[in-house]
């Protein structure tokens, strides 16, 4: 009994360890967080102009030119990711997708040569492009979450007599990423002379988010007609909310679908890999036959287009 009690003690001890441990490691973490990226660059540096330019440029955009990547698809969805890649390293995750999908292709599934380099080729550009798509989409969704409480603090700001940059520096100090460097951009646009309408719409186009788009009409629209911003920026702030509260419930409901589907999706592989294991050379006869190629492409082709539908049938818009 009593060697029962101190290994209960022992494990009380070790298990209140580990949480205290964790406790401090997430609190510097959050402290690390509460300053945004562009606050750090303006302490590293102490020049707001360098500081500007360098954002601007770890971005991929050129100096004065919010716009230089208009009508080119997948370099605004790069931009809206927010990754701050430079050329090499992009190149590398290229060559690492092509490298990583032929090795795996060739312990996994078959020697043939011309298929392992045709889906290298295709993985070199899909992957990255993935990639991106599902960081812009995270990055999007963390915006939209601050985007309330940002314009929330900007009717604070405004209503205590301050200009329009004003609140929007103020956001820019506050916030953390990523809506505090976007809105720290939009400041630093204002300060060095770019109109408001101009620097509203580069945000936009860094963002790609449509609640963004609609504080930059409600703004510019008040700008030229006149009306009480705080309480135009009050009804968006509680639009903005309000979607996103019936995006949540839209998820909750559709969550059984969405799980169906994920399910769908994983399950073949999963069956392949747990016949691989349990018979490694029952596969053979199929690459032996010369037609394992073409068998596993058109699979492939039609477990693609199936995930797209399932995808599609969950996924709500509003």
């Amino acid at each position: 009994m009593l060697i029962i009690i101190i290994y209960a003690l022992v494990f009380v001890a070790a298990l209140l360890a580990v949480d205290r441990f964790l406790r401090l490691f997430a609190a510097s973490r959050r402290k690390d967080k509460e300053v945004n990226f562009r606050l750090q660059m303006l302490k590293a540096s102490g020049n707001k102009l360098d500081t500007y330019d360098e954002l601007l440029r770890m971005r991929g955009l050129a100096k004065g030119d919010a716009r230089k990547f208009s009508g080119r698809w997948f370099s605004d969805m790069y931009l809206q990711s927010g990754l701050q890649a430079n050329p090499t390293q992009r190149m590398l995750f290229v060559i690492a997708s092509a490298i990583g999908t032929a090795l795996f292709l060739w312990f996994f599934f078959t020697k043939n040569l011309y298929l392992i380099g045709g889906a290298a080729f295709v993985s070199a550009f899909a992957l990255p492009v993935l990639f991106v798509l599902w960081r812009r989409a995270r990055r999007m969704k963390k915006f939209q979450s601050q985007l309330s409480s940002s314009i929330e603090v900007m009717i604070r700001s405004l209503g205590a007599g301050h200009p329009l940059p004003s609140a929007i520096n103020l956001v820019a100090n506050e916030m953390q990423d990523p809506i505090g460097s976007e809105f720290g951009i939009l400041s630093d646009e204002l300060t060095y002379g770019i109109e408001l309408d101009d620097a509203l719409l580069n945000m936009v186009q860094r963002v790609g988010l449509d609640e963004t788009k609609l504080l930059a009409v409600s703004i510019s629209v008040q700008r030229g007609t006149g009306g009480n911003l705080i309480e135009i920026l009050q009804n968006l702030a509680t639009m903005i909310r309000e979607r996103i509260m019936m995006k949540a419930k839209i998820k909750a409901i559709s969550a059984e679908g969405r799980i169906t589907a994920v399910i769908m999706a994983m399950f073949p592989f999963f069956l392949f890999f747990m016949i691989r294991a349990m018979v490694p050379t029952y596969f053979d006869p199929l690459w032996d036959s010369g037609y394992g190629g073409i068998v596993v492409s058109v699979c492939g082709f039609f477990m693609v287009f199936g995930i797209f539908i399932l995808y599609r049938l969950v996924k709500f818009d509003f």
